[in-house]
């Protein structure tokens, strides 16, 4: 009898911990809403680069501890650097605010980098006449070879594209073959294969991106939530500084690489034929700047070793006759060092637009000064007499055969004259008529 009772409080303890299980699991899974006054929108219409992880880095740092704002991200870009997109994916998928993609307008499209970083996004919407998809690695200007370790990488990117777009409630599959089979897909043939949530136009107004979203339930980190815009709700955009459009020109995939080759061959002609470090100089702001484009260099490093160089430059200026090459690329790696400084998520510190405008402008400002004065004194060493040894007294310093030499301003000169230069002697005193050439004409 003891022992039937046992049995039974045993299943009912069993029973009473499943159930509790599965309310728990039920409680899990249970949809949160997430209530949002104010939206972010960033654009991304280029290639993928660092440039584009740093705009979006300092879009979401922006908003970062405000739990009712949003980033919307536009998409339209041809693809990048698969070591960024991962990056971006991470920024995304970490965030505590709610990420909102729109591929459009018409005719845009998310293809390579761009669609894998799409199925990261909970919230994805494509405009009408827009792609998505043939997202296979490549190298270069060609598909990555079997044996270039083409399957590790696509094998990775698969992995990758899987867990997200599973974790967003996207189809998995769809993801999989944008990447092993290069698909790409129309706005409406995305739709019907569970790729983004719906086509939209326009991201304001009727029918808009904005109004559609409102009230409706997606999934995040496999989890359900329910988006509730506020009826007064402000949407801005998130403009790129200066210096990040800048990096963003210099950072194109085929601009990086024209600078790491002119760099690289100015480097090779400084130590074939040695020219007072002009091309060397010039070359190693080219590497540089190639480097913070190739993510190489972090940005505050390449923008801190760029200022460095900039003032190595102006120094070798005073030394080196360069005809002002190596103040032009003093000047512009000062520009772009001083640019791109601060430029991190991480950093909480932030030159002023005033601050560095105006120690910029007044670096130039004194170096044009020194130009202007080296400028004025140059001119007025040559605004004298053509011939400024005429009349000159000098004396015979040294005699080599029948060739007559005097050492005058620290400079060795032959004499030359009309009429018998034999019976002059170390120590005589002649004056000058007139330089002739590199010779002086003395009056016997």
């Amino acid at each position: 009898m003891k022992k039937r009772i046992i049995t039974s409080f045993v299943a009912l303890f069993t029973l009473f911990l499943a159930s509790f299980s599965a309310v728990a699991a039920d409680s899990s899974k249970e949809t949160k809403e997430i209530n949002i006054n104010s939206i972010v929108a960033v654009n991304i219409e280029e290639a993928i680069t660092p440039a584009t992880l740093n705009y979006l880095q300092m879009a979401f740092k922006s908003i970062e501890g405000q739990s009712q704002s949003a980033i919307l991200i536009k998409i339209n870009t041809p693809g990048g650097l698969v070591s960024v997109t991962k990056e971006i994916m991470h920024l995304i998928a970490n965030s505590k605010n709610l990420v909102i993609g729109w591929i459009g307008p018409s005719s845009a499209s998310a293809t390579s980098a761009g669609a894998i970083i799409a199925s990261s996004i909970p919230i994805l919407y494509m405009a009408d006449g827009t792609r998505i998809g043939a997202a296979t690695p490549i190298s270069g200007t060609s598909d990555i070879k079997e044996g270039d370790m083409k399957n590790k990488i696509v094998n990775d990117l698969v992995a990758l594209v899987k867990s997200q777009a599973s974790a967003t409630g996207k189809n998995e599959k769809v993801f999989t073959k944008m990447i092993t089979e290069a698909k790409s897909y129309t706005e409406t043939e995305a739709l019907k294969e569970n790729v983004h949530n719906g086509i939209v136009d326009k991201i304001q107004g009727k029918g808009g991106l904005i109004s559609t979203i409102n009230n409706k339930t997606y999934i995040s980190h496999h989890r359900p939530f329910k988006v509730k815009i506020a009826d007064n709700y402000v949407l801005t955009t998130f403009e790129k500084t200066l210096g990040q459009k800048l990096l963003s020109f210099f950072a194109s995939p085929d601009m990086a690489y024209i600078l790491f080759l002119i760099g690289a061959a100015l480097i090779y002609v400084e130590f074939q034929a040695p020219g007072g470090f002009i091309a060397g100089s010039i070359g190693a702001v080219a590497i540089l700047i190639a480097g913070i484009s190739f993510n190489v260099l972090s940005l505050n490093t390449g923008a801190f070793l760029l200022i460095i160089a900039a003032f190595i430059l102006f120094i070798l200026e005073i030394y080196i006759t360069s005809f002002g090459l190596l103040t032009i690329a003093g000047i512009a790696s000062l520009i772009f060092g001083s640019m791109f400084l601060f430029q991190t998520e991480e950093s909480y510190l932030q030159i002023s637009s005033t601050v560095l405008f105006s120690s910029i402008g007044a670096i130039l400002a004194f170096i044009g000064l020194i130009a202007y004065v080296f400028y004025k004194s140059r001119k007025r060493i040559f605004s004298g007499p053509e011939d400024p040894y005429t009349g000159v007294e000098i004396t015979i310093t040294d005699i080599d055969g029948d060739k007559v030499f005097s050492r005058y301003n620290g400079e060795l000169w032959q004499l030359t004259a009309t009429g018998d230069m034999s019976k002059l002697k170390v120590g005589d005193k002649v004056q000058v008529i007139k330089k002739d050439n590199l010779k002086l004409q003395v009056k016997l």
